[in-house]
């Protein structure tokens, strides 16, 4: 149920940010979340662009990390995913 929740609140979110305006702002930078999918930024942010990945794994251990970037001019939102979620983000010119 809190699933629906949260997707019925992405939506309205990406609805009421301007459909087709710019979606690389400062409102949208401060929703994305620690835990997050991709798809869920990415029905905030719209499709971002992969820079960089790694996969691998040692004794057992798995490491899966990948770098999205969002970009509108001179404003930038980078946000790095590890297994699929959220871990770190960053931006520039917002």
């Amino acid at each position: 149920m809190n699933s629906l929740k949260l997707l019925l609140a992405l939506s309205l979110c990406f609805i009421f940010s301007g459909c087709g305006g710019n979606p690389i702002t400062k409102d949208n930078y401060s929703q994305i979340e620690t835990g997050m999918t991709l798809d869920e930024v990415e029905a905030i942010l719209g499709t971002g662009t992969e820079q960089a990945s790694s996969d691998a794994s040692f004794g057992g251990i798995s490491i899966d990390m990948r770098n999205m970037v969002w970009q509108n001019d001179d404003k930038i939102i980078s946000i790095t995913f590890s297994h699929d979620k959220v871990k770190a983000k960053s931006q520039m010119g917002l």
